[in-house]
């Protein structure tokens, strides 16, 4: 015995000097100290920067000298250092005291009443405790509501006690049987009593189906159930599986690459296109003489300094189109919409709006995906609105409109390219039905209301949801006449007009100059807008704002009529900070005078003709939405808690 524990003491010297079997083979002859060696020149020879590092902080550490903990170091105060930490805790003390002097009392309250608490719950219970048990220890208190348990459930008691008798008893003997084996077979073990019931059904007969059956299952079941496999079997399963996901990672990339070479190569041509006509227009202006104060493009001299900061307006040409034709990056139904938006065929907002989503739908079931769906629709989508934005400005409800189809793409991005969009489709169709034309019919129901019998109703340019409303009232035969007051160089009322002398309404027409002559007839005034903002002011047609201002100054009710979809977050003070520019041939051209053209003009001579003007909320007596009536003070809570699109 001796001499085997001599010789495991020996093996166990060796593993400790030259290292066990976890160390390799061609280091096993060495010591700890030579191996720890060994490996550090090795970490030297692979990072030779990290060893640096090393050395550099183990310097500045010793060059640092350590903080002194009772005199307080860089972070303490100059005029405190030489104080320990306690004279510096009573130092600030003494200056909390001096600050707030009272604060002090009230902690030292606090205190004494939590210290008092603590003693009334150690010894007779705190206020959780009723008032007839606070005398008692906890002892006390638990036999007492034992015993009131006792006499609420009797029976609860006694199924405790039954419990624990079950489990004082002696546990069951496996072998020879319980209680539930018959008391002739209780000194038999479990195969003895197999083996004679077996007995017994093969005499009787009986069961012999019923066992076959039972085969027949047991059968079924393990056919049904899958068959376990081999690691063999697993391996190539697995194998197959991986090359199945790389086949489909090539594909993948393959084709994100093929779609970045398509975009790449469009994009240069549209900058060699671009170039090549800037060089053509370019050797034209040389060759032309230039005029005294004349630039290339005669539609800047319309632009004053206030209004340098607005986009200029710009009728599409021929060679635009056709570079967009050709580079067969934007749909054909777009460009037929700049055209229809900067001709003033689709005018209001509502009706872009509507031409929009339209467009949406059908860009989104023809787009193909080639990453994921909801880049490629973004990218198609922004490729779109840009080319609509070169040709006239956005208002602020497209904005939003765009803003939340965006925010719908990013949430179908999980589904299956066909069923998002499907998806996007439906949604868009439930906003025009519900954001649009359900609420217009809404606004219709509640603002026809508000004529009377005898009334005569002043209206401003054209506008769908006044349109309606004037109808639905003549429809419900009330007695009512209206002055249509209209303004160059849109003329959209004389539209309105038309449509109102259709109906069998009587009308009257007025320019906006003699609105202060008529102004004396009129009960109330129903304008539309474009947009609601925040403050509670308006941005509608220009001219509105001078509309509101004298129906105020005589004292008649102005009325908005304007869906929820137009209400915007944004503050607008003036019509110069953001504003459009209409096409200012159309300031200079009229039927009775011979037309000037802006060429023609003198030199120091600007043309601006400014489509839209901002109504103070002074001017607003009332604004109608499919909410309900609400002053236009209130307009910032609707946004906030209605205007989720």
């Amino acid at each position: 015995m001796s001499k085997n524990n001599q010789t495991s003491k020996k093996q166990q010297q060796k593993k400790q000097s030259t290292g066990g079997s976890s160390v390799p083979e061609h280091l096993k002859g060495m010591t700890k100290e030579e191996r720890r060696q060994y490996y550090q020149k090795l970490r030297e020879q692979q990072n030779p920067n990290q060893q640096k590092k090393k050395q550099q902080k183990k310097q500045k550490q010793k060059q640092q000298p350590k903080k002194d903990q009772n005199t307080g170091g860089s972070s303490v105060p100059e005029h405190l250092k030489w104080m320990t930490k306690e004279e510096r805790r009573q130092y600030y003390q003494k200056l909390r005291e001096q600050q707030n002097p009272n604060q002090q009392q009230k902690q030292q309250k606090k205190q004494k009443q939590k210290q008092k608490q603590k003693q009334k719950q150690t010894n007779t219970g705190g206020s959780s405790v009723p008032e007839h048990l606070k005398g008692m220890t906890k002892e006390e208190r638990r036999q007492y509501y034992q015993k009131l348990r006792e006499q609420q459930n009797p029976n609860q008691q006694k199924k405790k006690q039954q419990k624990k008798q079950k489990k004082q008893q002696p546990k069951k003997d496996q072998n020879t049987g319980g209680s539930n084996i018959p008391e002739h077979l209780k000194g038999m073990t479990k195969e003895e009593r197999r083996k004679y019931y077996q007995k017994l059904r093969e005499v009787s007969g009986e069961g012999q189906e019923s066992v076959i059956q039972n085969k027949n299952k047991k059968q079924k079941k393990q056919a049904q159930k899958p068959k376990k496999m081999t690691k063999e079997e697993r391996k190539k399963y697995y194998e197959q599986l991986n090359k199945q996901k790389q086949e489909q990672k090539k594909n993948w990339n393959q084709n994100y690459q093929q779609g970045k070479q398509k975009e790449q190569t469009s994009q240069n041509n549209k900058q060699k296109q671009n170039e090549q006509t800037k060089q053509k227009e370019m050797q034209k202006n040389q060759t032309k003489p230039k005029k005294a104060q004349q630039l290339s493009d005669p539609r800047v001299r319309t632009l004053t300094s206030i209004t340098s900061h607005i986009s200029s307006f710009k009728r599409p040409t021929t060679k635009e189109l056709g570079v967009e034709f050709s580079a067969s990056v934007i749909h054909p139904l777009t460009i037929e919409l700049s055209l229809k938006f900067s001709s003033g065929k689709i005018g209001g907002t509502t009706g872009r709006c509507i031409a929009l989503l339209n467009l949406f739908k059908i860009l989104i079931m023809e787009v193909t995906v080639r990453a994921r769906f909801s880049e490629d629709v973004v990218k198609m989508l922004n490729r779109n609105i840009e080319y609509l934005i070169k040709h006239r400005q956005f208002s602020y409800t497209m904005f939003s409109v765009i803003r939340t189809v965006k925010e719908w793409v990013s949430r179908v991005d999980s589904l299956e390219i066909k069923d998002a969009k499907n998806k996007m489709c439906s949604q868009i169709d439930e906003f025009l039905r519900k954001h649009i034309y359900d609420a217009e019919e809404e606004i219709t129901e509640i603002a026809w209301k508000k004529i009377k019998p005898g009334d005569v109703i002043l209206v401003y340019a054209n506008s769908r949801v006044i349109e309606k409303i004037l109808k639905k009232a003549h429809e419900n035969e009330i007695p009512f006449r209206v002055i249509v007051v209209d303004s160059r160089p849109m003329n959209e009322g004389k539209r309105l007009l038309k449509k109102l002398d259709n109906c069998g309404i009587k009308c009257s027409f007025c320019e906006l100059n003699a609105i202060s002559y008529i102004i004396k007839e009129v009960t109330k005034v129903f304008i539309g807008v474009a947009v609601i903002l925040s403050n509670g002011s308006a941005v509608g047609r220009i001219g509105t704002a001078i509309v509101a201002m004298i129906a105020k100054r005589s004292r008649v009710p102005v009325i908005v009529c304007c869906p929820s979809f137009k209400l915007s977050k944004k503050v607008q003070l003036d019509s110069l900070v953001s504003n459009e520019h209409g096409d200012p041939q159309k300031v200079l051209t009229t039927k009775n005078s011979k037309s000037v053209k802006i060429q023609n003009l003198p030199s120091d001579m600007d043309v601006v003709c400014l489509l839209w003007d901002v109504t103070p909320i002074n001017f607003i007596s009332l604004v109608i939405t499919e909410y309900g009536l609400l002053p236009p003070t209130s307009m910032q809570v609707l946004i906030r808690e209605f205007k989720d699109f």
